[in-house]
C-alpha cells in the first residue's frame, strides 16, 4: 500500500524552482535506484463496480489506473480535465487517505499538467479512500472574525473538554485490527482513520467563514492559517517544521488544482470544509497535538498578517534545490508561490525556510508515531 511516488512531486518542484536539468536528473536518478517493480503488462482495467466497491480497501491500484486510463482514452476524448471532473469531486471527501498522498499526487499532477500523473492520483484518490463522512459536516454559526480565531477558539476546547483523553484516546482503544486492517501496518494512518470516522463536534462543526467567504479569500485564508499552524509547530530546539502539517501544506496545493480542475464552487467549498476537518483532526490525532493558543498567539505576533517583507529568493531556491528530503523541495515552491500572490506576507517565507526532518514511515519498525 506505499504507492505515494514522492519523486515526481519533487520534479515538478524542482522544475518549478528552475532547477538545472542536471539537478533533476540527478534526483530523479537517487530515487530510482531501487524501484517499485510492477508488472504492467497484464494488468486489466477494473470495471465501475470494483472501483466503487473496492474505494479505501487498498487494493487493486494498478487495475485502478488501467481503469482510468481507459477512461480518459474513452470517454473523455485525452480530456485530463473532463476526467477529473468526472470522477474527482466523489473522491475529494477521502482527501485524509494515505497521509494526503492521493490529493498530493493528483493536484501536483495537474500542475505539472501531466496525464499519466493524473491518471495515477485518482485511482490513488479512491485506493487509499480515508476522510470524515459529508453528511457529518455540518455549519457553526461562529463570530470568529478570521480562521487563526477558529483555530485558537478550538484549541482552548480542545484543552477545556480534555479531548485528548475523551476522545482521541478513546477512540483509538475502542477498535482492533478489523478495522481498517490494510492500514495497521501505518501505524498513524490506522489511528487517523479511526479518528475521521468518529470525528467529534470540534472537527465536524465547520465555521460559518466557510460557507460564507468568496472563494478566492478563502483560499488565501488556508494558506495562511494552515502556515501558521505550521510556524506554530515547530521543534523548539531547531526549529525544523512538522512533517504532518507540511503535508497539510502541499496537500492544499493540491486541492486548490483539482478544484481549478473541476470548476464547481460548491465542490470546492466542501472540499475545503474538508480539509479543515482533516486538518483539526490531524492536530488533535499527533503527538504534537493541538498548538496551545498561547502559541499561535504567539505566531501571529512574531508574523503579523500584515507584516511584508521583501526576500531575495535566491538562496531559499538554491537550498530547496539542493535538498534530499523532497517534502522540503515542495515546501519552498509552494511557500514562494503563495509569498508572490499573497502580498509577501513574511510568514511564508519564514516557513519556507523551516525545512522538516525524514521520518521513518516504512511498514517495517516504524518510528515516526507523529
Amino acid at each position: 500500500g506505499y504507492l505515494s511516488n514522492h519523486v515526481k512531486h519533487a520534479i515538478v518542484a524542482l522544475e518549478r524552482l528552475a532547477a538545472p536539468n542536471e539537478r533533476i536528473q540527478e534526483y530523479w536518478d537517487g530515487y530510482t535506484i531501487d524501484p517499485v517493480r510492477q508488472d504492467w503488462d497484464n494488468v486489466k482495467p477494473c470495471t465501475m463496480a470494483d472501483w466503487e466497491a473496492e474505494r479505501g480497501k487498498k487494493v487493486h491500484w494498478q487495475e485502478m489506473c488501467a481503469f482510468m486510463d481507459q477512461e480518459l482514452k474513452t470517454t473523455c476524448d485525452g480530456d485530463t480535465s473532463r476526467l477529473v471532473q468526472k470522477y474527482a469531486p466523489d473522491l475529494l471527501p477521502g482527501m485524509t487517505g494515505a497521509l494526503t498522498h492521493g490529493i498530493i499526487h493528483l493536484g501536483w499532477g495537474i500542475d505539472a499538467q501531466n496525464p499519466w500523473m493524473i491518471v495515477e492520483g485518482l485511482a490513488y484518490l479512491n485506493f487509499c479512500y480515508v476522510g470524515v463522512d459529508p453528511s457529518k459536516i455540518t455549519i457553526r454559526e461562529v463570530g470568529d472574525e478570521a480562521p487563526m480565531d477558529t483555530v485558537m477558539r478550538l484549541s482552548n476546547e480542545f484543552y477545556e473538554k480534555n479531548l485528548a483523553e475523551t476522545w482521541i484516546a478513546a477512540v483509538k482503544s475502542k477498535y482492533d485490527e478489523s478495522f481498517h486492517p490494510e492500514l495497521v501496518p501505518a501505524g498513524f494512518q490506522w489511528h487517523l482513520a479511526k479518528i475521521v470516522h468518529e470525528a467529534h463536534p470540534i472537527a465536524t462543526q465547520v465555521p460559518s467563514w466557510l460557507r460564507d467567504t468568496d472563494l478566492d479569500t478563502l483560499f488565501e485564508q488556508m494558506y495562511r492559517a494552515t502556515t501558521y499552524i505550521y510556524l506554530a509547530t515547530r521543534d523548539s530546539s531547531d526549529g525544523h517544521g512538522s512533517f504532518l502539517i507540511l503535508h497539510a501544506l502541499t496537500s492544499l496545493w493540491g486541492v486548490e488544482h483539482v478544484c481549478k480542475a473541476i470548476q464547481d464552487d460548491d465542490v470546492t467549498r466542501s472540499a475545503l470544509q474538508q480539509f479543515f476537518c482533516m486538518i483539526v483532526c490531524l492536530l488533535a490525532t499527533s503527538n504534537i497535538g493541538f498548538p496551545t493558543a498561547k502559541i499561535l498567539k504567539e505566531a501571529i505576533t512574531e508574523f503579523p498578517p500584515d507584516k511584508v517583507v521583501e526576500v531575495d529568493w535566491t538562496p531559499l531556491e538554491a537550498r530547496g534545490i539542493a535538498e534530499e528530503e523532497e517534502h522540503n523541495i515542495k515546501l519552498v515552491y509552494v511557500m514562494r508561490e503563495c509569498w508572490k500572490r499573497y502580498g509577501k506576507w513574511s510568514g511564508f517565507s519564514e516557513a519556507a525556510a523551516s525545512f522538516t526532518l525524514t521520518p521513518n514511515i516504512g511498514p517495517a519498525n516504524t518510528s515516526f508515531k507523529a
